[in-house]
């Protein structure tokens, strides 16, 4: 595997661009009837289920479809809720109106999670199925209320994520979308209104979505040399991404996630952010290469081992560590430390008792006597 980070596959420049080279990486730069013999309890019950076949067989991307719901709020008990409220946009293509009326232009078609505020200077008196918003490019309009999530400031944050997450995971839902949910994730993390534990959180859910969107690109063999949709979003998170020569795949690089925990070591979803960095590498076929199958273990379950000694992956991690070790040190006299033993092989085993000496004591216990057993074939 050639992983190579994708920023500098980007910055070869425009010279590439009819070259062979570009062609190979291009992305490197770029029930209606029933019969009335029917018994009215039949009927009844028919009519039941007719009601509920809608409910299973609406899309994400159907048109939206609501309830009306019933007007017994007053007015200032609305314009109260509404100004002590954050909206956050639950999908994709929401209808934004030039009156509160259904049958009203639409002025356009609002992105997932796209910022709106509720627009106090709107003249409509408040509405029931209506709110008024104002965009941040200052264009103002009317939203469906029961089509958006009016939650309370301190829950912005976490509905955001959760209605985010509901359709990054959906298979129902194209790359398209999730590219455009991705890039509105990353916006809002660096709109500088979150910060600390929050800033953290939205970060590491950026890059888990942008992980998952470019593994459907993987999977469904997008290439971005007949897609310029695809280069442009490709490019506009290059700096996050490594691509394989090998298998013409891409990859978040771990060190997004990594750099990530740098900066922020101690907040409360550091460790979640650590399981990504460890989950982001990508599976390397090593081989009987001791020196790459340590380091695969080094650089990710066993750093996420050293850096949070009591996260809630650590017996995860330990199990998998010892698996491997063991499948390496079982027969001492088949481990391939054959002389001239590799400087690399030896830095690998260095490093990797530094880290077990400074991890729980469990987990020491378990890793360093197969640590133990590799020095000793090697460092004769």
């Amino acid at each position: 595997m050639r992983l190579v980070p994708l920023l500098n596959l980007f910055c070869k420049g425009a010279d590439l661009l009819e070259s062979n080279l570009y062609r190979f990486v291009l992305i490197g730069n770029k029930m209606q009837n029933f019969g009335p013999s029917l018994q009215i309890g039949s009927q009844r019950k028919f009519a039941l289920a007719l009601l509920a076949v809608p409910l299973f067989l609406t899309s994400l991307y159907s048109a939206p479809t609501f309830q009306e719901k019933p007007k017994n709020s007053k007015p200032s008990e609305l314009l109260k809720r509404d100004n002590h409220s954050e909206i956050v946009i639950p999908v994709i293509g929401l209808n934004l109106h030039l009156f509160a009326d259904q049958k009203s232009d639409v002025l356009r078609k609002l992105k997932f999670g796209e910022p709106v505020t509720y627009d106090q200077n709107s003249l409509e008196s408040p509405k029931e199925d209506w709110i008024p918003v104002k965009l941040q490019d200052g264009l103002s309009g009317f939203i469906k209320r029961s089509l958006v999530r009016s939650v309370p400031k301190k829950q912005y944050l976490s509905t955001l994520l959760f209605e985010a997450e509901k359709l990054i995971l959906s298979k129902q839902v194209d790359f398209l979308a999730k590219e455009e949910i991705t890039d509105t994730i990353f916006s809002i993390s660096s709109s500088g209104k979150f910060t600390g534990d929050e800033f953290i959180f939205i970060r590491a859910k950026a890059g888990f979505f942008l992980k998952k969107t470019v593994d459907l690109m993987n999977e469904k063999g997008i290439k971005p040399d007949n897609d310029p949709e695809t280069l442009e979003f490709l490019k506009r998170h290059q700096t996050k991404l490594l691509y394989d020569y090998s298998s013409g795949k891409y990859y978040v690089d771990s060190n997004y996630f990594w750099k990530l925990l740098e900066s922020y070591p101690k907040t409360k979803h550091s460790d979640y952010a650590g399981y990504l960095a460890t989950e982001s590498i990508p599976v390397v076929d090593c081989g009987v290469d001791l020196r790459c199958r340590l380091e695969e273990l080094r650089k990710g379950k066993l750093r996420y081992l050293y850096l949070f000694p009591t996260g809630n992956y650590v017996n995860l991690y330990t199990k998998d560590i010892v698996k491997t070790l063991n499948s390496m040190t079982k027969d001492p006299d088949s481990i391939p430390c054959f002389p001239p033993v590799s400087e690399g092989i030896k830095s690998e085993i260095n490093q990797m008792f530094r880290y077990a000496s400074e991890i729980g004591p469990r987990e020491k216990k378990q890793i360093l006597p197969h640590l133990q057993i590799l020095k000793k074939e090697c460092f004769r």
